[in-house]
């Protein structure tokens, strides 16, 4: 995908981003960093309304 991204960047004279560039790019930072998942509290519980059983 580089060459399609440099190649519409040239001919039409605006940035392009390529996605998988991108996404190596923000892994590589994270890992350098040593970021890690959170191990507790990763998700809010659903909002009551949602939980109760409609007939």
């Amino acid at each position: 995908m580089t060459d399609l991204a440099n190649k519409l960047s040239q001919q039409f004279g605006r940035p392009v981003l390529d996605g998988v560039a991108c996404a190596v790019s923000l892994a590589e930072g994270m890992a350098r960093l040593q970021l890690k998942t959170s191990r507790h509290g990763g998700y809010a519980p659903p909002p009551q309304h949602k939980l109760e059983v409609q007939s």
